[in-house]
């Protein structure tokens, strides 16, 4: 295989002409010279699935003179509905305009300052990555036609990547069970600024691809001092801590504890229909969760487990998905995911009458349809200390 590789990557680099290592070298000492830029974003998520937008636009603003140690840059993010992601060097905060809401983190973590999708297939990600795909001898690089992309004439470069993803702006080795993992990562350069106009990432083991479209650039952009503060927002805002905010919401949700629960009836993807009034096992578990969710895809192989142990005993769980308004493509995740608990779908209201709206979401139901815990998150130990109570094991 590695010989393969070699052989390919060889042929390849003979392959291509002096202008296009150029074209290569000039945009990443493109980069590295930036101090500043502001630039609109176009970033498309593909095959479009379900009724969910799988389109995201905004301004993108970068500072790369920041000396932090999280991201090596500053940025200011506004979202075509005016909501806002920023992060100054230390600290950072979101918002959200229709809920006049203003969430910040004096100490983000690095997983918090990469979590916007403007971020995702961004300048500064090719700032980071681009030198190591250009000179590691196991990515293959293939040069593709010229094109004109949004009127801009441009030069099309393919890497493609054995057994790594890119992540954050590094390249990062999937796991041994992934044999024959190919990332692709695809960029078009604008032969006039060389900067990217196109990006496009895929890989062999899923059908999703992400493009990001990115155009208007100024190199001369710069932001006012008070952009970086949350305090401009009115004071009717509410403002917090990102931890503050989902403790609310916990203790919010935890007040229906000891209330009836909703009733509903949801299709489920074994053909038949689920009623929860009509279910006669001594604890009912629901779980409402969405497609790539992480909290979701990492409780499964628990969630797995305790329906297997416990089922016996009385315990029924229905995992319930509330994003979708059908059940197209649903089918394949749940079994390329192992999902082993019946899955319902249309949960939309339903997980608003539950008073939830993230994921996971776990709620326990005595006999008699009435609540007996209810958590954002899997909290494996103290919900398997619970059932056991209440099933007398």
């Amino acid at each position: 295989m590695k010989k393969l590789l070699l052989f390919t990557l060889v042929t390849l680099l003979l392959s291509c002409s002096k202008s296009d290592k150029t074209i290569l070298d000039e945009t990443i000492a493109k980069l590295n010279t930036l101090e500043t830029i502001e630039y609109r974003a176009q970033v498309t998520f593909l095959p479009k699935k379900d009724d969910r937008n799988n389109i995201f636009e905004g301004n993108c603003f970068y500072d790369f003179t920041s000396k932090d140690s999280l991201l090596g840059a500053k940025y200011h993010f506004v979202m075509e509905d005016g909501d806002e992601q920023v992060f100054d060097g230390e600290k950072m905060f979101y918002t959200s305009v229709k809920e006049e809401r203003v969430l910040y983190e004096n100490d983000p973590k690095d997983y918090q300052v990469n979590s916007s999708i403007l971020g995702l297939r961004s300048l500064l990600e090719l700032k980071k990555v681009l030198p190591t795909l250009a000179s590691d001898s196991t990515v293959i690089l293939e040069k593709r036609v010229d094109t004109i992309i949004n009127n801009v004439e441009c030069r099309q470069f393919n890497f493609s990547i054995p057994d790594r993803y890119i992540s954050d702006g590094k390249l990062v080795r999937v796991g041994k069970e992934m044999k024959d993992y190919i990332y692709n990562y695809e960029i078009s350069i604008s032969k006039n600024n060389k900067l990217p106009v196109y990006i496009r990432t895929s890989n062999s083991f899923a059908d999703q691809v992400i493009t990001a479209e990115l155009s208007d650039f100024d190199m001369d952009a710069k932001r006012d001092s008070s952009v970086w503060s949350y305090e401009r927002f009115p004071e009717g805002y509410l403002t917090m801590t990102e931890r503050e905010y989902y403790k609310r919401e916990r203790i919010n949700m935890e007040s229906n504890i000891g209330k009836k629960a909703p009733d509903f009836t949801l299709p489920s993807l074994a053909g038949d229909t689920i009623s929860l009034s009509k279910l006669e096992n001594k604890l009912t578990l629901l779980e409402f969760w969405f497609p790539n969710c992480g909290g979701c895809v990492e409780a499964v192989p628990h969630i797995n487990e305790i329906q297997k142990r416990y089922k016996k005993n009385g315990l029924s769980i229905y995992g319930i998905e509330f994003t979708r308004s059908n059940d197209k493509g649903l089918r394949d995740y749940v079994e390329k995911q192992h999902i082993e608990i019946p899955t319902l779908y249309l949960g939309k209201g339903t997980a608003s009458s539950y008073g939830t709206s993230a994921a996971p979401t776990f709620v326990l139901l005595n006999e008699q349809k009435e609540i007996l815990y209810i958590r954002m998150g899997l909290e494996k130990e103290t919900l398997i200390k619970m059932i056991e109570t209440e099933l007398g094991i």
